[in-house]
Order: structure tokens, then C-alpha cells, then sequence
């Protein structure tokens, strides 16, 4: 229901095409009402107390009808004025038919017609619009018969009522999901434009910044400052590149609405640096904002702890992997490594990096974190995660 469609001459908006159909389908439906109707009131014109009233209705139903088949705009306006003719069609079967008639379960003078303007207000107007015309008519047609319903009038009161809100609440839905697909189009191309950026950057600025890191590295003394800063600018860089922001800031949302899902990827691929590589899979990895953020600090402390306890020269890989359930973050690096019994018992010692920024972050979001290690063999962290926070008891 949410196929996007051209822009509507009816509404002047671009609709789904199921809302377009519905609005074609209406302009056929009013000629063929008006017929039925006029088919209706012929069989009984001898009954009639008064037949020109029969006419007159029937008259103003067909240049209605006509009418909108050339003034293609449909406003809530036009869908008022359409109910406004329904109700004084349905209160002037009396006047026509005579209250004995009318008493005795006589046929309305618009019949099947009044229908029409009921899923008229639902296609314009949504399930609200629907609703609000349906009772409208019914409250019509509860004037028409003085207020005594007969079985028949109860029935098609029901109906007119589920065809106002079924039909608009398929709009309302149709209408939704079209927003939806033109925001993840939108998105799409933000997307792809940000990753046709980030290459001409990567492929250009980061590496001068990466070679500058290194060379002064490399020379020590007064450029070991200058290495400094463009290791700096140089993650600042990435992270801004990939759509992550400035350390601290919210996590980017990735459909442009608060509360958003977050595509995981962009968070960490903004730690790649030299010395950190990073893997992250072909198609985004959405998850809840607060595991976004969560994560990202708890992959933040662990490369922190790679950069002070690994020893000098030391290199980490980052591998993201995720399912439907939930998400898999792998750092490993080629480090002194350390005794795994030495690295549990560090929060006794007052080093919380690993029971509090860690695991202490993992566990909160119903995750698990794991580490191997042993001396001269480098350390492997494994976080995992479910894709939204679990609610705290």
C-alpha cells in the first residue's frame, strides 16, 4: 500500500497508489449511484407524493456527480459539501415519498449514493474522515425515519460505519508507509552520498594524515607532537565522515526521527585509526539507540585498554556481526596479553575498565561480555548484545 504514485490531480499531493485508485474507482461509483437511484425512484413514481422532488434530487446527485469528473480537486471541502447533498437527498424522501412510505422501510432517494460521499470523506480525510461522514449520514437517515429504526436502518448504518473506517484506516496505512518509503529513500541517498564523500576523503585527506601520524612517529622529538595532532584530526575526521559525530553527541539517527533506530556500522567504523582495524558488515546493522550509545563506550574503553596495556606497537581488529536477535562485537589484538585470573580480579585493585565501562555496560543491556588472554598472546574481547535494551526490573 505504500507504492509511490505521481502526483495526485485530485489532491495535489503525491498519494499511494492504492489512494489514487480508490479516488478513481469513486468517480465511477457516483455516475452508477445516480443511475441506480434514478432506476429506483422510476419504479415507484406512481406512489409518489410528490415526483419532483424524486427529480430535483436526482438531478442535483447527476451534476454532482458529472461535475466532479471534470473539477478534479478532492479537498475536505469538496468531500463536506458532497456529505452536505447526501443528507438533504436522504431528509427529502419524505417530502417525495410521503411518511407512510418512509414508515413502511421505502428506499432513500440517493440509495447506494450516499455511500459514495462516505468513502470520499475516508479517502480525503483518513479513518477520522471515514468515521465522521459515516455518522453524519446515519444521523440523517435516523432523522429521515423520525427517529424509529427499523431493522433495515440498523443494518445499514453498520455497514456505512465499517466502510468508512475500514477504508480509512487502509488510507491512513497506505498514507503511512508511502512517508515512510520516501524517508527511507531520502535516507538512501544521504547514505550513499556521505559513502561517496567519505571515499574521496579516506582516499585523500586521511591518508595524508595517517602518513603524517606515522612519519612523526617515526622521527620522535618535537614531531611527535605534530603526530599527536593528526592522529587527532585524523579520528576526529572519521568519525565525522562516517556519520558518528563528535565524541559525546548522541548516536546519528538514521531516519532523521528522535528515538530512531541507529545503524551500528557508523559507530564503529569511526574507531578505525592506525593501529585499529575495523570490519563491519555490507548492510546496516540497526539498533536501539541506547545500545548504539552503550556500545560504542563499551568499544571505546576496550581499545583504551588495547592503547595502555597492550604495549608499544601493538594492533587491534574490530569485527561487527549481527543476526535478527542480536549483535557481535569481536576485538582482538596481538598485545602482551596478561593473566586472565589478573585481568577478573582488576576492580579489587581499583582499575574499573573492565567490571564497569565494559562489562558493567554489556550486562545492562541484557548482554554478555567475554575475554581470552594469556601472556604473549594478545587479548580477545567478545561482546554480545541484543538489538534493544532490555527493561530494567
Amino acid at each position: 500500500m505504500g507504492v509511490l504514485g505521481p502526483r495526485s490531480p485530485r489532491t495535489g499531493r503525491r498519494e499511494p497508489v492504492v489512494v489514487e485508485a480508490f479516488l478513481r474507482g469513486l468517480d465511477v461509483f457516483r455516475p452508477i449511484g445516480t443511475a441506480y437511484a434514478a432506476f429506483l425512484a422510476w419504479t415507484r413514481r406512481d406512489d409518489m407524493v410528490r415526483p419532483w422532488v424524486a427529480v430535483l434530487v436526482i438531478g442535483v446527485l447527476a451534476a454532482w456527480s458529472l461535475g466532479l469528473l471534470l473539477y478534479r480537486r478532492r479537498s475536505r471541502v469538496v468531500v463536506g459539501v458532497e456529505v452536505v447533498i447526501a443528507v438533504l437527498a436522504i431528509l427529502a424522501t419524505p417530502l417525495a415519498d410521503g411518511m407512510d412510505a418512509v414508515s413502511a422501510g421505502q428506499y432513500t432517494l440517493p440509495t447506494v449514493w450516499a455511500a459514495g460521499s462516505v468513502a470520499g470523506g475516508a479517502v480525503v480525510a483518513g479513518a477520522r474522515g471515514g468515521l465522521l461522514s459515516a455518522l453524519v449520514i446515519a444521523a440523517a437517515d435516523l432523522v429521515e425515519i423520525a427517529g424509529r429504526p427499523t431493522q433495515a436502518t440498523v443494518h445499514n448504518i453498520v455497514i456505512l460505519v465499517l466502510l468508512g473506517g475500514l477504508i480509512g484506516l487502509a488510507v491512513d496505512l497506505a498514507r503511512s508507509g508511502l512517508a515512510r518509503e520516501e524517508q527511507v529513500l531520502l535516507e538512501r541517498e544521504r547514505l550513499r552520498e556521505r559513502e561517496r564523500i567519505a571515499r574521496v576523503v579516506h582516499d585523500g585527506v586521511l591518508q595524508s594524515l595517517a602518513w603524517i601520524h606515522r612519519r612523526g612517529v617515526e622521527l620522535g622529538g618535537p614531531a611527535q607532537e605534530l603526530a599527536d595532532l593528526a592522529a587527532d584530526q585524523e579520528r576526529a575526521l572519521r568519525r565525522f565522515v562516517s556519520g558518528a559525530g563528535a565524541p559525546g553527541e548522541a548516536p546519528v539517527d538514521l531516519h532523521g526521527v528522535e528515538g530512531a533506530e541507529v545503524d551500528l556500522r557508523l559507530l564503529v567504523t569511526a574507531h578505525e585509526r592506525p593501529g585499529v582495524g575495523v570490519a563491519v558488515p555490507g548492510d546496516p546493522l540497526l539498533v536501539d539507540p541506547q545500545v548504539a550509545h552503550e556500545l560504542d563506550a563499551a568499544l571505546s574503553a576496550v581499545l583504551d585498554n588495547v592503547e595502555r596495556h597492550a604495549g608499544p606497537g601493538a594492533r587491534a581488529w574490530v569485527l561487527l556481526e549481527g543476526d535478527a536477535t542480536g549483535v557481535e562485537l569481536t576485538v582482538r589484538d596481538d598485545g602482551a596479553g596478561a593473566e586472565l585470573a589478573e585481568l577478573v580480579s582488576a576492580s579489587s585493585r581499583g582499575r574499573l575498565g573492565v567490571s564497569s565501562s565494559i562489562r558493567g555496560r554489556v550486562e545492562d543491556l541484557g548482554g554478555t561480555a567475554t575475554w581470552t588472554t594469556r601472556p604473549g598472546a594478545g587479548c580477545t574481547v567478545h561482546l554480545t548484545v541484543p538489538r534493544r535494551a532490555q527493561e530494567q526490573p
